[in-house]
């Protein structure tokens, strides 16, 4: 008995042990099913991801290897699917956003119902009626122009001897005041650089009206300076056929170059040797005792009464203070303009003036701009013009039709998102600058500061929703609905009115530099605030339904704007958006030395189409540092996110289920910039640009990326993955 109880005992106990080495077995086949089902892809199958997996997969050219050219295999098949429309000169994610905003905005300006609406809306749709009705522009003809022309001094035809009484100063005055037309000069009034808690007025160099890169190189350039001669002789011709309008084009091309030469190059005004001057109304009168001896033949008085005429605002000579952000030009401008022939200047203010409201008559002036276009940059088609009368309403009642884009097109709930992303993009760049080397404690304590202090403005301002404050915005702006030009007229004038007597207010710190439906993104150094009004907040940029994506599209661009704070321009300012030198000598040497990789890098980028043609790295300097730095920083962003939220690292796209959540990131990056151009246009961008083509944005910023390098296993010394990489943020 006793012995068949040890052996039932015994088998109880092995019975026991396998179950026990079964349930830890199970226990651990669960764990890893847990732990596989935690870290593994989870597909999303949301209509945003859906859609998201769809244009990445277009847009792929899976024939190209990433880590030869990441812009070929990220954009190849976009490319080729997307043409440049006949109507455009470039096209890109941006221009594709903004012609559906355009569309957008169209159908909301042709609603007939105008019940409950506000004020400003009504004026805004009564200015788009007014401007897609061309026949009444036809009937007009060029009367509207000679009453202006005679109305600023001019006379209504163009001149062929010099009028007796001409002065350049009444001419430029008025036409800066009427017409908002910075000619020969131009005057604004803006914060103080150096305190701005204040405003002043502010002159500096104006374009002559046509490149000056362009008239500076004209062997270079002859083909798009003859173009332009051709223009202005066929303008001519139609205002008056007898006109000798052959010597009248060659007259403003000689003269804008001469101008052109006097400018102070972009390079130099660049550079941060380049110096303003703060005067006294009645020292810029006077001039500078080491100035030229011509500079007294010009009455600087009587011009700055006629700019500020028919306003609040009287100049105190003593008391009122100038910033001359180029001197040089402007004594320059003194000597050419008393050594020049009376009649060849008041031609160059005629036409400047004539060219700038022509486009507002005849449809025969329309058609001379379509085919410079045409000739100049590759425009195919002219635009239809309900398109340039929405550009028009939206860039004169921007705030009006952003309060029925915001209503019918933007998710209130994804701006509270769009903030937490800028909050990400922040607190990433913060942490990189802390662990900088090249800086020392005292700076990196006040770029911290800076950092800290940049403001958001996401979406669009909240109180464009409240009719009475979105009517007082625009409580003088008057419509005459049927009658586009003398609207124009007073829209102007009402704009300018008020933009010169804002300089004896208190510079609004909390104003937004950009409506609601704006597809762009801005920093103001001014101000040291970032702006992403909701026009850019829309796929492919945002709300593509994978963090990923977000991340490395609207999340990048958010990082681009932080650092434009700390490129060679916004690091000259503190964190009030006052021009200070800040940094150490050590530090600023170091900055330099990485800036000065990154110039050098980008200024051996050139394009196929263009072969002789190099991308111009001193001039894009500020942008490509801002792209490199903020797709460091949405990175580190997004990484951020995915270590509070690990779902965020999990989710994967439909179709591409082998990509890895930081591949789509750079994904995210790279195809916001597939983009197509035409020659001209692109030739446009290289010489004067401030931005580097498409393809160089994404090249030359993912081969200073060691985390993309990671993240594709591209080989070291592969195109993609140089072995010496440009790294300042």
């Amino acid at each position: 008995m006793e012995e068949k109880l040890e052996r039932t005992v015994r088998c109880s106990s092995v019975l026991i042990g396998a179950l026990g080495i079964s349930l830890i077995a199970l226990a651990v086949y669960t764990t890893v099913l847990v732990l596989t089902e935690y870290r593994s892809a989870r597909p999303c199958l949301s209509e945003q991801c859906v859609g998201t997996a769809s244009r990445i997969l277009q847009a792929l050219n899976k024939d190209v290897d990433p880590c030869t050219d990441f812009y070929e295999f990220a954009c190849g098949g976009w490319i080729k699917q997307n043409p440049v429309p006949d109507w455009a000169t470039s096209w890109d994610q941006l221009a594709k956003l903004r012609e559906q905003l355009v569309s957008d905005l169209r159908e909301l300006l042709e609603v007939k119902d105008d019940e409950g609406l506000p004020n400003s809306v009504v004026k805004a749709k009564s200015l788009y009626r007014t401007c897609v009705n061309t026949d009444k522009l036809e009937d007009d003809g060029i009367k509207p122009i000679e009453r202006i022309l005679m109305k600023l001094g001019l006379p209504p035809r163009p001149p062929t001897i010099g009028s007796a009484n001409f002065s350049w100063v009444d001419i430029a005055g008025l036409g800066r005041r009427t017409l908002g037309l910075n000619v020969l000069l131009s005057v604004q009034v803006a914060e103080d650089v150096r305190n701005t808690s204040r405003n002043r007025v502010v002159i500096e160099q104006v374009s002559p009206g046509f490149s000056e890169r362009y008239l500076l190189q004209p062997e270079q350039f002859s083909h798009e300076l003859e173009q332009y001669h051709k223009y202005i002789k066929s303008m001519i011709t139609i205002a008056d056929n007898e006109t000798d309008a052959e010597k009248f084009a060659d007259d403003i091309v000689d003269f804008s170059k001469k101008l052109a030469k006097i400018m102070t190059p972009v390079e130099v005004r660049r550079s941060g040797t380049h110096l303003f001057h703060e005067v006294s109304v009645q020292q810029l009168v006077q001039g500078s005792s080491g100035g030229p001896s011509q500079w007294s033949q010009h009455d600087w008085d009587r011009y700055l009464k006629l700019v500020f005429s028919n306003t609040s605002v009287q100049l105190e000579p003593h008391s009122d203070r100038v910033i001359v952000m180029d001197l040089p030009y402007l004594q320059k401008l003194a000597v050419l303009l008393a050594d020049t022939k009376p009649v060849i200047i008041e031609r160059f203010l005629w036409w400047s003036v004539f060219s700038t409201v022509a486009p507002m008559t005849l449809s025969a002036f329309r058609e001379l701009g379509f085919e410079f276009s045409r000739a100049v940059f590759g425009l195919q088609q002219r635009t239809p013009r309900w398109k340039s009368c929405t550009a028009n309403v939206n860039a004169n009642f921007g705030v009006a039709l952003s309060y029925l884009y915001v209503k019918r097109h933007f998710d209130f709930d994804s701006r509270q998102k769009a903030i937490e992303m800028v909050e990400d993009v922040r607190a990433a760049f913060a942490t990189a600058v802390q662990e900088l080397d090249w800086m020392d404690s005292t700076t990196r304590l006040k770029t911290l500061n800076k950092l800290q202090a940049i403001r958001n403005f996401v979406g669009f301002p909240a109180w464009l929703l409240t009719h009475e404050q979105l009517d007082k915005h625009y409580k003088h702006a008057e419509v005459i609905e049927g009658n586009l030009f003398e609207t124009y007229l007073k829209l102007t004038f009402a704009a300018v009115k008020k933009s010169l007597e804002s300089l004896r207010d208190k510079p609004d710190r909390n104003r937004w530099v950009a409506t609601a439906t704006t597809v762009n993104a801005f920093y103001s150094a001014t101000l040291n605030s970032v702006t992403f009004p909701a026009g850019i907040l829309q796929p492919p940029f945002y709300g593509n339904g994978i963090e990923a994506i977000n991340y490395g599209s609207i999340g990048a661009i958010m990082g681009h704007e932080v650092t434009h704070g700390f490129d060679d321009q916004g690091r000259r300012y503190d964190e009030e958006g006052n021009l200070k030198q800040w940094w150490s000598a050590a530090t600023l040497e170091h900055y330099h030395s990485k800036v000065q990789c990154i110039i050098d890098q980008y200024s051996k980028y050139h394009m196929p189409q263009l072969p002789n043609y190099t991308v111009h790295g001193f001039n894009t300097q500020g942008e490509n540092i801002a792209d490199n730095g903020g797709l460091r920083a949405a990175l580190a962003a997004y990484r951020r996110l995915a270590a509070r939220a690990p779902a965020a690292r999990r989710a994967a796209l439909p179709g591409l289920p082998h990509y890895k959540p930081e591949q789509l990131f750079f994904l995210g990056f790279a195809q916001i910039w597939c983009g197509n151009s035409t020659v001209g246009a692109l030739k446009s961008k290289m010489v004067e640009g401030v931005h580097s083509p498409n393809k160089i944005r994404v090249i030359g910023t993912l081969s200073n990326s060691q985390e993309f390098a990671d993240a594709w296993s591209c080989p070291a010394g592969s195109p993609m993955n140089p072995e010496h990489k440009c790294v300042l943020w």
